[in-house]
C-alpha cells in the first residue's frame, strides 16, 4: 500500500533511510533510539 502511494522511486528512498537508521541505532537501547529520534519530526 505505500509502495504504490509513494512509487517505486520514493519508496526506495524511504526504506534506504529507515534501513540505515536501524543500522545506525543497532548497538542501542531501545530508551536511547526514542530519546535521540522523539522530537525529529
Amino acid at each position: 500500500m505505500l509502495r504504490e502511494a509513494l512509487g517505486p522511486e520514493l519508496y526506495e528512498a524511504v526504506l534506504a533511510v529507515r534501513r540505515a537508521e536501524a543500522e545506525l541505532f543497532a548497538m542501542f537501547t531501545d530508551a536511547d533510539v526514542i530519546e535521540a529520534v522523539r522530537w525529529r519530526y
